[in-house]
């Protein structure tokens, strides 16, 4: 895959302009590689890393119960983001299927990007958490009819 095409797939980079998807390519501190098997996100943790696949897969289990595997997560997925918006801990660990690369975003490496980066941001977090909401609601309504 071209590079410069990298984040194009991914429906959160949607908003972003060339120019600012070439900037968050050019910095390799944005971005974290796993191998099978790596925890990405460990229940409990307290940091607050947000994170989204670019490529591979990545399997949700809880502690209390880790051969039960609740989703199976693939390229375009947002990770921890309520972690990120509420520093609260960690609800459940994200394991490395296979190889995976994530845009990871931290609180101190937000504030280092322009203000309509972090708009951009926060603009698609929301996105995110109305899709959950949205889910969950159906998710609900199916439950009780």
């Amino acid at each position: 895959m071209n590079e410069n095409k990298l984040l194009d797939h991914i429906n959160f980079f949607k908003i972003f302009s060339l120019e600012e998807k070439r900037l968050i390519l050019e910095s390799e501190s944005y971005f974290e590689s796993f191998e099978p098997g790596d925890v990405i996100i460990e229940e409990g943790a307290e940091e607050s890393n947000l994170y989204i696949i670019i490529k591979g897969e990545a399997k949700v289990t809880k502690s209390s119960h880790p051969e039960n595997v609740l989703a199976t997560l693939g390229g375009g997925t947002v990770m921890g983001e309520l972690s990120f918006l509420t520093k609260r801990p960690r609800s459940s660990n994200v394991v490395a299927v296979g190889k995976v690369v994530c845009f990871s975003l931290n609180a101190e490496s937000m504030l280092q990007l322009d203000s309509a980066m972090q708009h951009k941001i926060k603009d698609q977090l929301i996105e995110v958490l109305i899709g959950r909401l949205d889910e969950m609601n159906n998710i609900y309504l199916n439950l009780v009819r």
